[in-house]
């Protein structure tokens, strides 16, 4: 569940002479020093470790030193390539060897301040849900993107030009562990793997854990993470369930135009154009003509009317909820 995150460590006490700061980085205030060290996670045993850069700042005018870094410890604690998701036994191992490696107390490493967080599963899917990512059509109040094959659901930007403190995200895990073999398409392991299962990837990417009222009571530290951690990953699967599906991959159903009535005449014309043109872009043209006072219940209408006649064989919102499901459940 947990995956790349950002920590600050202001108390902490320095257990050992292990760690060695030798590379010096300038900072744009000149009271301030920082410096940094790479990690690896030896006992991790794989043939692509991940590393996670420390940083470590010392302001001359307070006298005060503070840890920090940020990065998958999820990566780092299985290595580079990994699909496995952390449970709260494997978390508290990972803090037990960070703690370690830093060289201060696994306490410190517990009460360090969260101030960014990444929260996400991996479910491993068959090819029929190739195109599932696609699905994820629409949320009440945030805005989609899409960049390559991944799809984003983002907030309004600050009046500053920032972006909003959380996002969701929805892309292939195994297109992204490959991104950097050029010889991928001519692989013929990796492209069997490819063509027979869909390794789906959805996370909430926060940027800021003080300004989400329900993570900075819940993810406030790691020991926060690992007291609440049902509970987050309950508001993982409710988050997941608040963005609209629409089923894009179904075929149509085989139906005589001429023995439907009026109303199911004109639902079924609707149904072709958006066939024709793409439901996503009939969606967003629906939704800029969409002014009355009962708007949530005209987008609702018109996802069921464009699923009323497909052919559904499988039904992919609710086999993928289950899924996600039985995948959080075996995360204790």
């Amino acid at each position: 569940m947990v995956d790349r995150i950002k920590i600050k460590i202001s108390k902490f006490t320095v257990v050992n002479d292990y760690p060695l700061w030798g590379n010096y980085r300038p900072s744009k205030f000149p009271n301030r020093h920082i410096f940094s060290r790479e990690i690896s996670n030896e006992k991790a045993k794989v043939k692509r470790p991940f590393e996670i850069t420390l940083m470590l700042y010392y302001d001359d005018e307070k006298d005060k030193f503070t840890i920090g870094f940020n990065g998958s410890i999820r990566k780092w604690y299985f290595g580079k390539n990994t699909r496995r998701n952390l449970t709260p036994t494997q978390l508290k191992d990972c803090i037990k060897l960070l703690s370690v490696k830093i060289g201060i107390r696994e306490q410190d490493l517990l009460n360090a301040r969260v101030t960014q967080l990444e929260s996400g599963v991996t479910l491993l899917l068959k090819s029929d849900f190739k195109e599932v990512i696609n699905c994820f059509a629409r949320h009440r109040t945030f805005s989609r993107e899409v960049d390559g094959t991944t799809v984003y659901f983002k907030g309004k930007k600050t009046k500053e030009g920032k972006d909003s403190i959380y996002k969701y995200k929805f892309y292939e895990k195994y297109l992204e562990i490959n991104k950097n073999d050029k010889n991928f398409r001519e692989n013929p392991i990796k492209m069997n793997v490819h063509k027979k299962f869909l390794f789906f990837r959805f996370e909430i990417v926060i940027k800021k854990v003080s300004g989400m009222d329900f993570y900075k009571t819940k993810a406030k530290t790691l020991n926060n993470i690992i007291i609440n951690w049902e509970e987050i990953n309950l508001e993982l699967i409710n988050r997941f369930q608040a963005i609209q599906f629409i089923d894009l991959i179904s075929d149509e159903k085989i139906i005589d135009s001429t023995k439907l009535g009026k109303r199911d005449s004109e639902k079924y014309l609707n149904f072709q154009r958006i066939r024709k043109n793409g439901f996503l872009r009939e969606l967003e043209k629906f939704e800029l003509t969409n002014t009355s006072t009962n708007r949530t219940t005209k987008t609702k209408a018109f996802f069921k009317n464009y699923e009323m006649f497909l052919d559904k064989k499988i039904d992919y919102k609710n086999e993928l909820y289950q899924a996600l499901k039985r995948k959080i459940d075996s995360l204790v």
